[in-house]
């Protein structure tokens, strides 16, 4: 195919310059000069300016509760809380949020519901827990005696046997005779009889409180220790190895997500107090499948990995025959048709068990 250059062969000609047109230059007029004259800009210091009000579409904004136009609140594709000037956004996105702000079918009574809701921080759920709980108070306060009483392992000692009991600890060497005697000594008065029986039963009483108070503070110790410990460990934990008998193995990375995810499993508690992980103890099912992971789980990934592994060799190595038929034929130029050998599909069989796959 020829093309023809006398096109291009034009492109090398000198190009021809444009005549400049002479230039008139006008004659100039020197302006007079003027005294300065203060800038209505500048502020003046005897006459501070006066606090600028909101323009009309901030203060719009702020009555629909939208405190601070310069830092808006969206949510995120991944769930997370975004801030954006109002005044940055695309007219055509501003134009939308005033138009659904202002389309909302809300009586006055549930705007009043929805910025009670946002002046407190709370949620409908909330409003009623606490009114639930306040009803319960007023009712408690007004019929003392329908409040649920604790209840004290020393309640379950007659009075008798609180007596001796407390002598009994205080007087380690008195003989069952001997306190028994006693006994009958202090109920000769029975008025001061009662006013010590009562007071050992407040005392008594006032150590099972002590010693459940300790019990919880103790408690909440072992739970913030366990927290720190896994919080320590989890920094640590940052990958699964695909098979623990190869050195050279790939990993999988566990990522921050991951991370959150795992520790949410194991200690944050829903209403009752239970976390996720605490609940998967008291089922049956959830504990053999979290046996079956603990004991099974790791050998059955490393076969999983083996077998693929296998695979992925079988097919590079078909490709290599392959590869080697074609560069045979490229060398032949007397021969212009080659037979390349398809990769055997591999044998499969049908697996009763994980471990079948790659026996």
């Amino acid at each position: 195919m020829e093309i023809e250059n006398n096109y291009y062969e034009s492109l090398l000609d000198d190009p021809v310059e444009p005549q400049e047109e002479p230039v008139v230059e006008e004659p100039t007029v020197e302006e007079p000069i003027l005294p300065d004259q203060p800038d209505s800009n500048d502020p003046d210091p005897d006459n501070p300016p006066a606090e600028t009000e909101d323009d009309l579409i901030t203060t719009y904004l702020k009555s629909h509760g939208i405190e601070d136009p310069s830092k808006i609140q969206f949510e995120n594709d991944e769930g997370g809380i975004d801030e954006v000037d109002f005044n940055s956004l695309p007219k055509e996105e501003q134009l939308t949020m005033l138009q659904e702000l202002g389309s909302s079918n809300y009586t006055d009574y549930e705007k009043q519901v929805i910025d009670y809701l946002r002046v407190n921080k709370t949620d409908l759920q909330g409003v009623i827990d606490y009114f639930s709980n306040k009803a319960i108070e007023d009712y408690l306060a007004q019929h003392p005696d329908a409040a649920p009483q604790k209840s004290y392992k020393i309640d379950d000692y007659s009075d008798d046997e609180l007596y001796i009991a407390d002598l009994a600890a205080r007087f380690q060497d008195l003989t069952e005779e001997e306190l028994n005697e006693k006994l009958e000594s202090a109920k000769t008065n029975e008025e001061l009889f009662k006013k010590e029986v009562d007071t050992l039963r407040t005392f008594y009483k006032g150590e099972e409180d002590r010693l459940a108070e300790e019990a919880k503070q103790s408690e909440q110790q072992q739970y913030e220790a366990l927290q720190n410990t896994l919080l320590t460990t989890l920094q640590g934990y940052n990958e699964i190895v695909l098979d623990a008998t190869d050195p050279q193995s790939d990993s999988l990375e566990i990522e921050d997500g991951d991370k959150q995810v795992i520790l949410d499993y194991l200690l944050t508690p829903d209403k009752d107090g239970q976390s996720q992980f605490d609940k998967d103890l008291s089922d049956p099912t959830a504990l053999i499948e979290l046996a079956w992971l603990r004991t099974q789980g790791r050998n059955t990934i490393a076969g999983l990995s083996q077998y693929w592994k296998k695979e992925l060799a079988d097919t590079r190595k078909e490709l290599n025959k392959a590869k080697k038929e074609l560069e045979k034929y490229r060398k032949n130029d007397d021969n212009n048709n080659v037979v390349v050998n398809e990769p055997k599909p591999s044998r499969r069989r049908n697996a009763s068990s994980v471990s079948d796959l790659w026996d």
